[in-house]
């Protein structure tokens, strides 16, 4: 048995006092209507409606039943009306997590725009520099820089970033200017905890792709930290040019093996939708991809 069919033609029926009018207004047989009240009425073990050759009155079960289905039909053309909103215009919380830097930078100046066009969007950023799960955490969308491992998710390239090999003024003049990647076996680095290689730096010249292991007695989890202590001497650090690009600019930082520079990385929308990804996360990736190209920066 249908039963939402069946309690809408036993609403029909009540409300018009007839088996007739019920069936014009659902647009269904008269027999048809009937079944389905009758149906209704086996699948209850009660009888909803008094029959006559007129007309049909509700008995006291009926009447009881019938304000319960006026309610339960109400709230589904509610929820389909709300889904039908959030088809047409974005509605709804959105979890959005990403690391902190970039998120500080780039996301969260793009919430204020964001939210100002779309007003019934609700939006929590959580900055965060370790790789989360989306799925056993909570979020719709996480931004991720580099390589991407395979999985399920859905990933969209919104930009890419080069990163920078650079070091103090002061340091470089006391300790010397590295000239190749080997030349960082003699210097202190300053580390990236979260780094999936851990110490081991990419590089990219004429020779091709290598890799170099470094050292250092410092790591730390966040790339502006590490930015403040390669400004104050600590050591040589690689980091995104989005960081450092001030510094840079400022002369606070310099860049060293610039000729070495490894090939940028991606910046990534990450989500677990696939087809029918709600229109809240389709926008705002959007929005995101705007102020990001594939060369975010020039040094």
């Amino acid at each position: 048995m249908d039963q939402l069919s069946a309690m809408k033609a036993f609403v029909a029926v009540a409300d018009g006092g007839h088996f007739a009018m019920a069936s014009e207004r659902l647009g269904l047989s008269r027999a048809m209507a009937s079944k389905l009240v009758m149906d209704l009425e086996a699948h209850l073990g009660l009888r909803l409606l008094n029959r006559t050759t007129r007309k049909v009155s509700l008995t006291e079960p009926g009447a009881a039943y019938l304000e319960r289905c006026r309610d339960i039909l109400a709230a589904i053309e509610e929820a389909e009306r709300e889904i039908a909103a959030q088809a047409s215009e974005p509605v709804g919380r959105l979890r959005v997590t990403a690391p902190v830097s970039f998120g500080a930078l780039h996301v969260a100046p793009r919430i204020a725009a964001y939210t100002a066009r779309y007003s019934r969007v609700n939006i929590d950023l959580v900055l965060n520099d370790r790789l989360v799960d989306l799925v056993e955490e909570g979020y719709d969308l996480a931004i991720r820089i580099g390589r991407l491992a395979d999985s399920s998710l859905i990933a969209k390239r919104i930009g890419a970033t080069r990163f920078v090999v650079c070091a103090s003024p002061g340091y470089l003049a006391a300790r010397g200017r590295p000239m190749k990647p080997a030349d960082l076996a003699d210097h202190e680095c300053i580390l990236y905890s979260y780094a999936s290689a851990g110490a081991v730096w990419p590089f990219s010249g004429r020779n091709g792709e290598e890799t170099v292991r470094v050292r250092g007695r410092v790591a730390c989890n966040n790339g502006d930290a590490i930015s403040r202590m390669a400004m104050e001497g600590q050591g040589v650090t690689m980091q995104p040019d989005f960081i450092v690009a001030p510094h840079l600019r400022s002369g606070t930082l310099e860049e060293v093996l610039a000729d070495y520079a490894p090939e940028p990385m991606g910046i990534y929308a990450i989500h677990s939708s696939h087809r029918h990804a709600p229109l809240k996360l389709r926008t705002f990736i959007e929005f995101l991809s705007v102020p990001v190209g594939d060369a975010p920066y020039q040094i």
